[in-house]
């Protein structure tokens, strides 16, 4: 018999081992994620879960503070906690909080909480930057004329799976997915707007849906 899966093992990663785990995928929604970081220029960024720093490693010779948040220790993190905790002493310190694939990690009735502690951290105006994977089919293409990706998203197929028995399945890491024919992108921006931002933009990404928050004030 196999050993029972260990959903702890990801907390427990060096940053050798994130890096083995980059693909595509993650470069893209990091792309974007850099992207937006150049057009707000923030001084400083509170990044949750910052797994083999790739976008610390990009931006902290352009900010004048870059600090990490994960459970982690392997990962030297300036804050060891847990998302769901208020740290007092980050309390209004940032202009922009990343949390990129990190709250589907927490139990979904958790999930305003979290995003209350982000939005606690940011001074007022600034800028959250939050992805969360969306289960779903995708297609990926670029024009020859115009080097512009475009996604194209086909929701899974619920009512083909049922008769079947079968459930929509998610990554094995992961507590809840939006696209998981259980939790709606309208669940998740309705716990954004009660933990206090203002949705700016969502963007479609491959596997994830991209958020652009603003704080109140």
């Amino acid at each position: 018999m196999s050993a029972e899966y260990d959903k702890t093992r990801q907390f427990k990663f060096t940053p050798w081992e994130f890096l083995a785990k980059l693909d595509l995928i993650n470069w893209m929604r990091y792309a974007a994620i850099v992207k937006e970081l150049t057009k707000i220029k923030p001084t400083s960024v509170l990044e949750v879960g910052p797994g083999e720093g790739v976008i610390k490693n990009v931006m902290k010779d352009f900010v004048e503070r870059y600090d990490t948040l994960d459970v982690n220790p392997k990962l030297s993190p300036t804050y060891e906690s847990n998302i769901r905790k208020f740290i007092a002493e980050a309390s209004g310190k940032y202009d922009c909080v990343i949390a990129a694939d990190i709250l589907e990690h927490i139990p979904f009735e958790d999930l305003e909480i979290a995003l209350k502690n982000l939005n606690a951290y940011l001074k007022p105006g600034s800028t959250a930057l939050i992805t969360i994977p969306h289960r779903s089919h995708y297609l990926f293409f670029m024009t020859s004329w115009k080097h512009k990706p475009h996604i194209v998203r086909i929701p899974t197929l619920k009512w083909f799976l049922r008769p079947f028995g079968q459930k929509v399945a998610i990554d094995p890491d992961h507590q809840w997915e939006t696209g998981d024919g259980k939790h709606k992108i309208k669940d998740v921006e309705n716990a954004m707007r009660k933990a206090g931002f203002k949705i700016e933009r969502r963007q479609k990404l491959v596997y994830v849906d991209f958020w652009i928050l603003k704080k109140y004030g």
